[in-house]
């Protein structure tokens, strides 16, 4: 059985998720510090985070068969970690622990509308050894990433092609140090996945259809653009699909974005168009936004299908 995008879908695990999960350390303030400056906030409690872990968690609480890679410490920030995969029925068999490793934790400075400013640390240690890479690809339909390390991503790019593996990945303008990063990243995935903020800062201006277009130019299959509380966008070199956001009340909007990836994956793994992929993934996003912490809004698929009910397209 294959998708319209080639996919091959009669591998044991739909979604090979690859990157490091997190504890986000959160607290709330009434606005972020600027440099060397100190404010007074108020701690909210530790909560499961990473940006590919969350949106494993969603696609496989949605029904994606799901396998995680990537790494924690040996502490006990990695067993709740291991803990939180778990809860949501990702397989993280491939999670590897680091011995005398600190897990990759964020401290999230939650602002009073629910935007948020934070400080990563990731996890010290190696990458996941190769053979352990090529034989999950080889069961996997589709990679997940967020290529920080272009050349480390661009050698297993070449793996996951070799294996028939397709490749989907997040894009942060954060990623791109030279010039030229940004279309070699496009040129990297059948998938890509970014924010209207990123889509500024790389490309210029506000997404839209043709802009989109051109950039498939570069390689991939399929963009995503998701803009906040004005919806999302979605391009092929065949159409281009808008919807826009599902009424919402923001309490956090960390992981909400990853919420709507997994979601848009798992529909599309089910053979969704591209207009039913988007309008799941921005019902599945209106709950991410309305709960605090990265994963405590991910909603069950009953959830998301009663709001589509009451809200026919």
């Amino acid at each position: 059985m294959r998708t319209w995008l080639d996919c091959d879908l009669d591998r044991p695990w739909r979604l090979l998720a690859y990157g490091d999960p997190n504890v986000d350390l959160m607290f709330a303030v009434d606005r972020a510090p600027a440099s060397n400056e100190k404010v007074l906030g108020r701690r909210l409690g530790s909560f499961a985070g990473g940006t590919v872990a969350n949106a494993a968690c969603a696609a496989a609480a949605l029904g994606c068969r799901t396998q995680a890679m990537g790494s924690v410490g040996d502490d006990a920030d990695g067993a709740f970690l291991l803990d939180a995969y778990a809860h949501h029925g990702v397989d993280s068999a491939l999670v590897r622990r680091i011995a005398g490793a600190a897990s990759s934790c964020a401290m999230v400075m939650l602002e009073p509308g629910g935007e948020k400013a934070l400080v990563y640390a990731p996890v010290a240690g190696e990458a996941s050894a190769a053979p352990a890479l090529d034989a999950a690809l080889a069961v996997s339909t589709l990679l997940y990433s967020m290529p920080y390390d272009i050349p480390a991503f661009v050698r297993m790019v070449a793996a996951a092609r070799g294996a028939g593996t397709r490749i989907a990945i997040d894009i942060e303008a954060a990623m791109v140090r030279r010039e030229g990063d940004a279309e070699r990243l496009l040129g990297l995935a059948d998938i890509v996945f970014m924010n209207d903020a990123t889509y500024g800062a790389l490309f210029g201006g506000a997404p839209d259809g043709e802009g989109m277009r051109r950039l498939l130019e570069h390689g991939p299959r399929l963009l995503v653009v998701t803009c906040g509380a004005a919806g999302a966008l979605a391009a092929t070199r065949d159409e281009t699909v808008g919807h826009p956001a599902f009424v919402a009340t923001l309490v956090d909007s960390t992981g909400a974005g990853d919420c709507f990836n997994g979601a848009f994956l798992a529909a599309l793994f089910e053979g969704g168009d591209l207009a039913t992929c988007l309008r799941f993934a921005c019902a599945a996003a209106s709950f991410a936004v309305a709960q605090l912490g990265a994963r405590s809004g991910i909603p069950s698929r009953a959830r998301i299908e009663e709001l589509l009910a009451a809200q026919p397209a």
